[in-house]
């Protein structure tokens, strides 16, 4: 009987029904669409930044006294030691390896240019990468160093550098040019390619690929220190908690400190992937990446809620209207013996059917919304999310019957003598 009855009512009154649906399809698209987007911007984002410097550094541990000012770690450099190339091949081993963006290779050495002691940083990328093996190092290539301006070119030849902006202040050289340095005996000849503006040491020093500086310092295989660009989780109270003091975490906590990618987490299992290292945490780089990341997560939560909230007010007003158009039907139920129960269960299985047709509609037309968001704002795909083919429709069911509440109560409430009687 009510299978029946049920049937009707959706047969009739087909434009109502129609425009139910189609308030609850649009509504369930912009939430899922919002919700394609919002879990998958930490990585994107996360993989933006990156070209903002690494997060991570890697030194080798005999090189390096840890130094703790302000809740920050210091590691200034005491000696010239030295970590082997071969050993970054060690992170392919790491439980987060698939969390590792990038790893950038660089080597500093002292040379003497005009009778000045200069900086010289090689820099590249491991064997084995895209980049390896290239005398290039541009952004493309060398993603981590995305953030530094270059006026000229970037080098393209073994016998090409780079200039900070300080050195060449200092030096007198200008794109074009040749600098000729002086170590151990040794000589070589590079061009200026560019003159490049980093804001750290680099500014300073001059920057050749890494096979260049590893040749002319009598050094192969060998790295002062290596950058690790990885996807992290914004640190809270816990990561904050273990940075502070690490004994004073509970088993528990630990655990769970240590099975998220918290950036001091991670540089920890590098640290212990790779013998002889020191890993820490680039702060300037970890908590810019994280405070963006909290915004933008509270912002798309925000924008979700609100759009669930306008389509349920939207909806309650297509059903109110739908509703109140029905009075004298209802009246009619109830005067025939039917309770108020079972004239609630007509209106639920209706709304629930109508909330279920959006809401798998949606799952439709919400990813593929979804992922014009996602390539419109960061010029990526979207990962596949098969749950949300559950998550619309119930999300829709959910609407509906919340929207359905209001005006079915006021129905029932009626005087049933009042309605017949077309008052």
């Amino acid at each position: 009987m009510l299978l029946r009855i049920l049937a009707r009512s959706l047969a009739r009154r087909r434009s109502r029904k129609l425009l139910a649906v189609l308030t609850i399809w649009v509504g369930m698209t912009l939430v899922v669409a919002l919700i394609t987007l919002s879990l998958d911007v930490r990585d994107k984002i996360n993989r933006e930044l990156s070209a903002f410097g690494a997060n991570i550094r890697v030194e080798p541990s005999a090189g390096a006294v840890p130094v703790r000012v302000g809740g920050y770690e210091l590691a200034p450099r005491i000696g010239q030691i030295y970590l082997n190339e071969g050993q970054m091949e060690k992170l392919e081993t790491l439980f987060w390896r698939n969390n590792i963006l990038g790893v950038f290779l660089r080597l500093w050495v002292q040379v003497r240019v005009d009778g000045r002691d200069v900086p010289l940083l090689g820099i590249g990328a491991p064997h084995g990468s895209a980049a390896a093996g290239s005398v290039s190092f541009t952004p493309d290539s060398l993603k981590g160093y995305g953030h530094w301006h270059v006026k000229g070119a970037w080098p393209q030849a073994d016998d090409e550098c780079l200039v900070g902006v300080d050195a060449a202040r200092e030096l007198g050289l200008t794109p074009g040019e040749w600098v000729r340095l002086t170590l151990a005996g040794r000589t070589r000849s590079l061009r200026v390619r560019g003159i490049v503006v980093t804001g750290e040491r680099e500014d300073g020093a001059l920057i050749a690929s890494l096979s260049t500086v590893q040749d002319f310092a009598g050094l192969p295989q060998k790295i002062s220190e290596a950058d690790v660009s990885t996807l992290t989780t914004p640190e809270n109270k816990l990561a904050e908690k273990y940075r502070l003091d690490p004994t004073s975490l509970t088993p528990a906590e630990y655990e769970r400190w240590s099975c998220t990618p918290y950036p001091g987490s991670v540089a920890a299992a590098i640290q212990e992937a790779i013998g002889g290292s020191a890993a820490r945490v680039v702060r300037r780089v970890s908590e810019t990446q994280g405070a963006v990341l909290i915004r933008m997560e509270g912002l798309m939560t925000i924008l979700g809620g609100l759009t669930a909230v306008v389509c349920c007010l939207s909806v309650i007003g297509v059903l109110t209207s739908a509703v109140l158009e029905r009075r004298s039907e209802v009246a009619l139920l109830q005067a025939i013996g039917a309770h108020r129960r079972d004239v609630l269960l007509l209106f639920s299985c209706e709304s629930a059917a109508l909330g279920l047709l959006g809401g798998a509609l949606a799952a439709v037309s919400g990813p593929v919304l979804g992922q014009g968001l996602v390539n419109a704002v960061f010029g990526g795909e979207a990962g596949s999310l098969g749950v949300l083919a559950i998550l619309s429709p119930l999300l829709g069911l959910i609407v509906a019957w919340v929207a359905c509440l209001w005006p079915v109560s006021q129905v029932l409430h009626q005087s049933t003598a009042q309605v017949l009687h077309g008052n």
